[in-house]
């Protein structure tokens, strides 16, 4: 892609390689470490939730049996994580004041809603494999 600003041009990379007939092949897993993650993919060992602008991100974190989840609150309100009482795998990460964050182990098998008790729009799912 070419753009002009100005008296000047922009070449992006990946048309000026394809241009010239050459490849260029990345490694699998390059940019980030498999052992701690997003759980965008398989599960983890340990996965951060980021709470932001009154979001849990990911909506999904996939944990192995045996690893953490942190919930990190980076967002200007109260916020918490929780299962409703009694549920199966009951947590409560009780409340995160901004930049508070809480780390929950997860030894059993299983999936997990949960929601921050302030918004309740605010929701997540645990889920945790062998």
């Amino acid at each position: 892609m070419i753009r002009r600003a100005g008296a000047r041009a922009e070449v992006s990379m990946p048309r000026v390689l394809a241009a010239l007939g050459v490849s260029l092949v990345l490694p699998a897993g390059c940019g980030g470490s498999d052992e701690k993650a997003g759980a965008s993919g398989g599960a983890r060992k340990a996965v951060e939730v980021n709470i932001a602008s009154f979001d849990f991100m990911p909506k999904t974190a996939k944990v192995k049996a045996g690893g953490t989840i942190t919930w990190s609150n980076q967002d200007k309100a109260l916020h918490n994580a929780q299962t409703d009482n009694g549920a199966k795998g009951a947590f409560n990460t009780k409340d995160l004041k901004t930049g508070d964050a809480k780390e929950i182990t997860f030894d059993e098998p299983g999936t997990y809603a949960y929601y921050c008790v302030y918004h309740r729009f605010m929701t997540g799912k645990v889920e945790v494999t062998r």
